[in-house]
């Protein structure tokens, strides 16, 4: 039988991050199993937005870690992330601006780099948008974006460079738990006895959570994108922007292409992860591009090359479930994110390396986010709704 220190099911970001800051940490025999291939979840399809503007203290801390380790991501962990710094804009709308100022000051106290800036402000950097219906802007110039793929794999290969062992194509079939501690994971191929599992199946994570006698409240929802090309209409935006005042999210995507996406409020679509439509819908398509193209006019000819779904795990209050559970010793969870996965990936690592060699973590306070929450009805409250967080 094969035996290891630690277990991480799922190799989205978080799993790969978290796999890999074991073994950083000094675990000799850590597995990272992979029911498919890597970032083939939620992670692959992501949009991969790096920003900091969130409404809690551990959140702003755990994104300013990240952001860190993108800006550093050859140094920190070693191969390429695909981040680019082009900077990241929120435009909220005039019903907000009470919970973009506490946001803002939060932020600023707690030393993210972001200001509020004004209309002429942003279009000297990007001309063509149109901001009327536009209250307030926040600013971060040390944002961006990054390539989920490239990232997940950086993650796989330097875990397995020191040592790690992934298996890809290996379903995790079930747990082994005696007497309410961890003993093992059941795959297709064979039994894995470990005293430490952790959680990060992302969209599958609830069916984890049944084998360990957990009920994790996990929906699962379409996120749906277009991919524009935008050579022959000035090129993609300058710069990241989640607009709230028009529920859209939009950014470059490579030196030609433009990412465009729908945010809250919206109606959401849960679906089973592993029978759900990956094609983007035609109203879906038709509806956001509409809403663009009355943001930045010189997009109403630009053709669409692409368009497709993914998933997000969301969770009741859409924050993340982190952290050792009560119930069973040795069972740490790793999942629902919301759609907060990606951008919060590098410090997740770390945090639940804490977790499972310390036994708490310390660099970062993550209490808050453990699944009794959900029993005790102390659920995190955010100032826009929804994953805006």
């Amino acid at each position: 039988m094969r035996t290891a220190d630690a277990v991480v099911i799922g190799a989205g970001v978080n799993g790969a991050s978290t796999a890999y800051n074991l073994i950083k940490r000094g675990l000799k025999r850590v597995v990272l199993l992979e029911k498919y291939l890597l970032a083939s979840g939620g992670t692959g399809r992501s949009a991969a937005l790096v920003r900091q503007h969130y409404s809690n203290e551990e959140l702003i801390l755990m994104v300013k870690r990240a952001i860190q380790v993108f800006h550093h991501f050859n140094e920190e962990v070693g191969g390429d992330c695909g981040f680019v710094n082009c900077g990241w804009a929120f435009l909220v709308p005039d019903y907000v601006s009470d919970g973009f100022s506490r946001n803002m000051q939060m932020q600023q106290r707690l030393g993210i780099q972001t200001q509020e800036i004004s209309k002429p402000e942003l279009l000297a950097i990007e001309p063509r948008l149109v901001l009327d219906d536009v209250s307030r802007i926040a600013y971060e110039p040390g944002s961006g974006y990054a390539d989920p793929h490239s990232t997940t794999y950086s993650y796989c290969q330097r875990f397995r460079e020191l040592g790690g062992e992934m298996m890809q194509m290996t379903a995790a079939e079930g747990l082994v738990i005696e007497a309410g501690a961890v003993k093992g994971v059941k795959t297709g191929h064979g039994e894995i006895a470990t005293e430490i599992v952790i959680n990060a199946a992302g969209p599958w994570a609830p069916y984890v959570g049944k084998w360990a006698g957990l009920d994790v409240p996990i929906q699962v929802t379409r996120e749906e994108e277009i991919i524009i090309e935008s050579s022959d209409v000035g090129g993609p935006p300058k710069t990241a922007i989640s607009d709230m005042a028009k529920a859209i999210y939009y950014r470059p995507h490579g030196r030609t292409h433009t990412l465009l996406g729908r945010g809250f409020p919206k109606e959401y679509e849960y679906v089973d992860p592993d029978h759900y439509r990956e094609s983007a819908d035609p109203k879906f398509i038709e509806e956001a591009s509409t809403t663009f193209v009355k943001r930045i006019p010189a997009f109403e000819k630009a053709l669409f090359v692409n368009a497709y779904t993914g998933l997000y795990d969301v969770t009741p209050d859409w924050y993340p479930i982190l952290g050792r559970v009560e119930e069973v010793k040795g069972f740490i969870m790793c999942a629902g994110f919301s759609g907060h996965g990606f951008k919060l990936g590098p410090a997740i690592g770390e945090l639940m390396a804490e977790e499972a060699i310390d036994g708490k973590a310390h660099s970062i306070d993550i209490s808050r986010f453990n699944l009794s929450r959900y029993r005790t009805g102390q659920l995190f409250k955010a100032a826009y709704g929804a994953n805006r967080a």
